[in-house]
């Protein structure tokens, strides 16, 4: 759906809808900041942020949407090593309403309060912005966004004279604790992003950092002066949003990795009793585990995602493991394999509240299970 959402925004914006100069604004003309609340798919789960040029006196009702990229040959490839360019594009105000209202999304807009030389200094921007050779930017999810990307619009259009009022969150949150807000209806989204994410999303930002949110934007705006005046001279409710539900909380991640733990544990008693180890249980943990540890590794050492380095899930889910299969049948090196693996996960645990990345505490049943195999595997795997 998110595709042919795209393609379709696209394809709507017309060479008939903006001249090859940028038009002049009438007095009558608006600028606005347009935010969309969050929708029900991963995709959508932060929210969306565009801005409005709407002058009625020429018949101008344009959104330029900088959330919107190419679904080319090369797609697939520039996604998965963090090479995907987005670009700005540009929609009738009427078809941006269409897509949010099919999705059931709010949105909510905020008029800015600029002169008629500002808003033609904004609307020559985003016209320079959207030529081809400048309209395609690179991707990054905290730095430079759809959301973010509006802030350096006006930065840059109004010569930095925007003053934003500091409001740092209390408990000077980290990006992961401001993402981490959107993911409560989504606790597979949540262990997902969790586990692909490394210390870079733990870093704690300057409050104009927050704006990578675009409900962060909006208050920022908000809040925000122009010339000694608030910069938001009005607020309209333009679609009302609908609530979002919660999964069923025994499919979510803490629950079924608990419930896995205890299998697991139940076996592995079992097998103590019969002295049998059920090697087989052993190398699917130990394919499952290492591939995970093997994506980790990728994600952090072969892209180019930033977000994506530095990642301590490594501590427990070995990318190793995939090689050291074959090896669980010598039961000298099984035995040293399990006790090195073993004891860094005790130790990880113990430092678990202390560690520098904040770990899904999904992860902790996921521990515990290799850390019974481990002590089972030292107990008979001599």
């Amino acid at each position: 759906m998110k595709i042919i959402y795209i393609l379709i925004l696209s394809l709507l914006y017309s060479v008939n809808s903006i001249s090859q100069s940028a038009p002049i604004l009438s007095n009558s003309a608006e600028i606005s900041l347009l935010t969309c609340s969050p929708g029900a798919e991963l995709y959508s789960l932060f929210g969306h942020s565009a801005m409005r040029v709407q002058d009625p006196s020429q018949d101008i009702d344009l959104v330029f949407n900088y959330g919107t990229f190419s679904f080319d040959e090369d797609f697939y490839f520039n996604f998965t090593m963090g090479r995907l360019n987005y670009r700005l594009a540009v929609s009738s105000m009427e078809n941006f309403l269409w897509s949010y209202e099919y999705e059931g999304r709010g949105v909510i807009e905020q008029v800015l309060d600029l002169d008629s030389i500002q808003k033609q200094r904004v609307m020559e921007y985003l016209h320079w912005n959207y030529q081809p050779e400048n309209r395609y930017y690179l991707y990054d999810f905290f730095y430079d966004n759809c959301s973010s990307i509006l802030r350096d619009v006006l930065e840059t259009a109004l010569d930095g004279q925007v003053l934003y009022k500091d409001l740092t969150k209390k408990g000077d949150p980290s990006f992961r604790n401001m993402i981490d807000e959107y993911l409560v209806y989504h606790q597979w989204g949540d262990f997902g992003i969790d586990l692909g994410l490394g210390l870079p999303c733990d870093v704690k930002p300057r409050y104009i950092e927050y704006m990578f949110l675009p409900n962060e934007l909006s208050a920022a705006f908000e809040n925000a002066t122009l010339e000694n005046k608030p910069l938001v001279k009005e607020n309209r409710s333009l679609l009302e949003t609908q609530g979002l539900t919660m999964s069923n909380s025994l499919t979510n991640p803490i629950p079924l990795f608990w419930i896995l733990f205890g299998l697991v544990a139940i076996l592995s008693a079992i097998g103590y009793r019969k002295q049998k180890l059920f090697i087989g249980l052993d190398i699917g943990l130990f394919i499952i585990y290492g591939a995970v540890g093997a994506l980790i590794a990728f994600l952090w050492f072969i892209t180019d995602h930033s977000a994506t380095a530095e990642n301590l899930n490594i501590l427990w889910a070995w990318p190793i493991h995939l090689i050291a299969i074959p090896f669980l049948f010598n039961p000298r090196f099984k035995k040293m394999y399990w006790t090195v693996y073993g004891s860094l996960l005790i130790l990880t645990l113990i430092a678990f509240p202390f560690l520098p990345q904040m770990l899904h505490v999904a992860t902790i049943p996921l521990m515990c299970i290799m850390i019974v195999r481990a002590g089972i595997n030292y107990k008979l795997g001599a």
